[in-house]
């Protein structure tokens, strides 16, 4: 179960990783890169109907504003926590333009 293996060119079989000859192949499973057309169209038909109308300035819900982490060089109330996690000079890197 290693991230990796050998494979032998002429013979199109796995081989252990080292054999003279082969070349070492790294595969780790990845589903962020194996999702299917229909569920990339899926997700940017939802972000369409659901989050296009709030940025467009229907929500009433107030969806865009619970997702704002700053606003106008501050960080918003929800996340005045990341504060102390970015350090003392988050302020000045929020606001150098």
């Amino acid at each position: 179960d290693a991230p990796f293996f050998g494979y032998d060119r002429g013979t199109g079989t796995e081989v252990p990783t080292g054999t003279p000859g082969s070349i070492t192949v790294m595969a780790v499973d990845n589903l962020p890169c194996e999702l299917p057309r229909d569920a990339s169209e899926s997700f940017a038909n939802d972000l369409y109907e659901r989050v296009l109308p709030a940025l467009l300035g229907d929500d009433p819900s107030g969806m865009i504003d619970r997702a704002t982490i700053a606003r106008d060089g501050a960080l918003t109330g929800p996340y005045t926590y990341l504060a102390e996690y970015a350090g003392s000079n988050m302020s000045d890197a929020l606001n150098d333009d």
